[in-house]
């Protein structure tokens, strides 16, 4: 086997793993028989890179096979779960972390002969450069003679380390390999601490063991950014009112910290929006893109908030580009559109998207033009065929499709991926934009979770590339086009 090829296999694995620990993180279970058939290889192809390393301890293929991981926690989940995992996947699973066991030990072994004297380092902080700059902080009393911090060791403390011996060394990212050294990748990332107003003792202290640098840039300021209007207070009230009424932004936002938005020297935080982020992107261009185009998106990050969290710049631009793409820009939400055109005195359109549905047609429930008879007949097969829970009424069942006669979600009895396969074939001709973000409000798996938007997606995808799209569930199919035709009827 070539080099090539090694790298090729190691690839593969990392993909295949990480797409089980993407899955994994979002549903808490995983269909082995969904993920890529190479899975069954696996086992195989570790064995092969182990002959490879044995030959060629590269460092560039030491670290790809380091980097794949969740070994341990793959071994967790296959003893946890062996009753519903298919035998031939488990077998092919148990071998693969047997074989990555082994090929890991040979790695530390290889890793650790590197090193030579910096065995308490990782790469690449092994070597006398880095040694030599934590020897300060261990003189200084800030790190054990092992270079790790101890118990009363503060985080802005190994910042200051990090960001230090990053500038002199001048590694890309100034703490990532500090925080692996350190182990905290979780949620005490020394790049997320804060720098302290007060008590500023220790981080001074710390400062002071490498004065050749330079910390001005590691405390950054984030310049307020504000939008500029035309609008006089009584247009900015009116908006106020109507996006608090239709709940797009916090109730608690009072006129003062609103205004503020458009003005620096009022400015007191930023807004916290209750939608989406998508629906954020939307807003911030109908209201404000006229005069504020150049810097929309970064004015937008600094004013709002989304549920708490702060707007990604990107994602703002990219969500408003999907719009366009899909020539949205007049239906992607109806109220909005209608309080920005008020905001920016534009005459509303009389009769607007006669033969179209706007894009969000309700916070939850699905669309339906389906009469009560059509639901009550799909509710019937769905219950007699086990599909939902029997102790479900059917007013309960109607509520998913009448927003104001909603009691709950319908607990559905039957895998995830057949609810992905109903609420495609049955739901998406009428609720073709959002139908997976209503599938999580309606609906509840047996474990009581609720249904993961990216698995039943991921799920439906994997119908199509099988080509099972017509004979997945034929019940299913049944039902599903029988409701269809009810409508279509009418």
């Amino acid at each position: 086997m070539t080099r090539q090829d090694t790298v090729i296999k190691i690839a593969k694995i990392t993909r295949i793993i990480g797409e089980w620990k993407f899955r994994y993180d979002l549903d808490g279970e995983v269909e082995m028989e969904t993920l890529s058939p190479e899975l069954l290889d696996i086992a195989t192809w570790v064995r092969d890179i182990q002959q490879y390393i044995e030959n060629d301890s590269s460092p560039v293929l030491t670290r790809l096979i380091m980097n794949i991981g969740f070994t341990d926690m793959l071994n967790d989940y296959i003893h946890e779960h062996k009753i519903e995992i298919d035998p031939t996947y488990f077998t092919v699973l148990k071998n693969y972390i047997a074989n990555m066991k082994s090929l890991l030990a040979l790695c530390d072994r290889y890793r650790d002969e590197r090193k030579g004297q910096y065995t308490n380092l990782i790469e690449p902080l092994a070597n006398k450069q880095v040694a030599d700059l934590l020897q300060r902080s261990v003189d200084a009393g800030i790190l054990d003679s092992d270079y790790q911090p101890f118990p009363k060791t503060q985080l802005i403390e190994l910042k200051v380390i990090a960001y230090a011996i990053s500038y002199i060394c001048k590694f890309k990212h100034p703490y990532n390999h500090f925080e692996k050294l350190w182990k905290r990748t979780d949620n005490n990332r020394i790049g997320a601490c804060r720098i302290p107003k007060y008590r500023i003792q220790k981080y001074d202290y710390a400062k002071s063991i490498y004065p050749e640098v330079d910390f001005s840039e590691m405390k950054s300021t984030k310049k307020v950014e504000v939008f500029y209007i035309e609008q006089n207070d009584e247009d900015r009230r009116i908006m106020l009112d109507a996006l608090l009424k239709h709940g797009y932004i916090s109730l608690d936002t009072t006129f003062k910290k609103f205004n503020g938005i458009f003005d620096k020297e009022q400015f007191s935080g930023p807004i916290d929006w209750k939608k989406g982020q998508r629906q954020l992107a939307y807003f911030l261009f109908q209201a404000f893109a006229r005069f504020n185009e150049k810097n929309l998106w970064i004015k937008g990050e600094c004013c709002f908030l989304v549920n708490g969290k702060t707007p990604h710049v990107a994602c703002l631009s990219s969500g408003y580009s999907f719009i366009k793409r899909h020539n949205w820009t007049d239906r992607f939400d109806l109220k909005l559109k209608e309080i920005c055109d008020r905001f920016n005195h534009i005459e509303p359109i009389s009769v607007p998207f006669k033969n179209s549905l706007p894009i969000h047609t309700s916070k939850c429930v699905f669309h339906s033009t389906a009469s009560p008879e059509a639901i009550s007949t799909m509710y019937d097969a769905l219950v007699s065929e086990g599909y939902i829970d029997p102790q479900t009424s059917f007013e309960a069942y109607k509520g998913i499709f009448v927003e104001t006669e909603f009691k709950g979600p319908v607990v559905w009895m039957k895998s995830q991926i057949r609810l992905s396969y109903l609420v495609h074939l049955a739901f998406k001709p009428e609720n073709p934009f959002d139908m997976w973000v209503k599938c999580v409000y309606c609906f509840r798996l047996p474990s009581g979770k609720a249904p993961s938007r990216e698995s039943m997606d991921s799920n439906l995808r994997t119908i199509k590339k099988r080509n099972t799209l017509d004979n997945f569930d034929i019940k299913l199919k049944t039902i599903a086009d029988n409701y269809l035709a009810a409508i279509q009827k009418k």
